[in-house]
C-alpha cells in the first residue's frame, strides 16, 4: 500500500475565533448547526441561526434561552461551553492535549475547536467556522466521525498513517443516515472515517481542497480523537464562508 505526503501550499497558522455549534438529532443521529460561538476581544458572543429559532421544535440550549431574541455577550466563556474545555484539574489533561497536538497553555477556543467540545454521551459538537472572505486562503482541522465503524483492515491503515500524508474525500450516496455523507480516505481509497455532516455544505464554497493528516493517535485515546485532519483551500471568489440565508443569525 502506498502513502504520500501532500505538497501543501505554505501552511497557514490556524487561529480560532469562531465555532459552529451543532446538535445531534435524537431520531436521525445526524448533527445540525444551531448557532455560532465567537470570541470578540476579551469576551465571547453566542447567536442562534435565524432558521433554527423559527422552527416549531426549537428548544434553546441550556443557559442560552435569552439568545433566541438577540445575540448575547459575556466577558467569560458561557458555562455550556466552558465545561467542555479540558479542565486543568484533570490528571490526564496533558495526554488529551497532546493527542490534539496542542500545548498545555492552549486557549479555550483552540481546545474546543480541536476537541469538538464533545463529552461522552453528549449531543453537542463544536466545529471550526473560520471567518474568511471571498478569494482568501483558509485552513482548519476536524476530527473524523465514525471511526468505531471501521473494519480491522481499515483500523490497521488508520494506525499506520503519518503526519502530512495526503487524504481524500469521497461521496457516499448509499449512506443510510445521510446520502450526502463524505468519507475520508487515504490515497488508495481505504476508509478512515467521515467528514462531520455540518461541514459538507460548507465545502462547496472552498476551492482547491487539500486534506492531510494533522495528527493520528492510538486506540487508547478513544474513537473520537483517533484522526485529526487538516484542510487547506481557498474560498470561492464570489463567496464568503458561512454566508447566505441559511447562516443568518438573530
Amino acid at each position: 500500500m502506498t502513502s504520500s505526503a501532500v505538497q501543501l501550499r505554505p501552511r497557514l497558522p490556524i487561529v480560532t475565533t469562531r465555532l459552529l455549534v451543532t446538535v445531534r438529532d435524537p431520531h436521525t443521529r445526524a448533527y445540525r448547526p444551531v448557532g455560532f460561538l465567537v470570541q470578540l476581544g476579551n469576551g465571547y458572543q453566542f447567536s442562534y441561526l435565524r432558521r433554527e429559532v423559527q422552527l416549531d421544535t426549537f428548544r434553546p440550549l441550556p443557559g442560552l434561552a435569552q439568545a433566541a431574541k438577540a445575540a448575547v455577550s459575556s466577558s467569560r466563556l458561557f458555562p455550556l461551553f466552558s465545561e467542555r474545555v479540558i479542565s486543568v484539574r484533570r490528571p490526564d489533561r496533558h495526554v488529551s492535549l497532546d493527542a490534539l497536538g496542542l500545548p498545555l497553555d492552549a486557549a479555550p477556543m483552540e481546545v474546543l475547536a480541536r476537541s469538538h467540545g464533545q463529552r461522552v454521551g453528549d449531543t453537542i459538537e463544536l466545529l471550526p467556522a473560520p471567518e474568511v472572505g471571498p478569494g482568501e486562503a483558509v485552513a482548519f482541522t476536524f476530527l473524523t466521525h465514525g471511526v468505531r465503524y471501521l473494519d480491522s483492515n481499515e483500523e490497521s491503515r488508520l494506525s499506520s498513517l503519518r503526519r502530512g500524508e495526503g487524504l481524500h474525500l469521497r461521496p457516499e450516496p448509499t449512506n443510510e443516515v445521510n446520502p450526502k455523507a463524505q468519507l475520508v480516505t487515504d490515497t488508495d481509497d481505504v476508509r478512515l472515517g467521515w467528514l462531520p455532516d455540518p461541514l459538507i455544505e460548507v465545502l462547496r464554497d472552498i476551492e482547491d481542497l487539500q486534506l492531510s493528516v494533522e495528527r493520528v493517535n492510538g486506540p487508547q485515546v478513544g474513537f473520537h480523537f483517533r484522526l485529526l485532519v487538516r484542510l487547506d483551500g481557498r474560498i470561492s471568489p464570489e463567496q464568503e464562508l458561512f454566508s447566505g440565508p441559511e447562516w443568518e443569525t438573530v
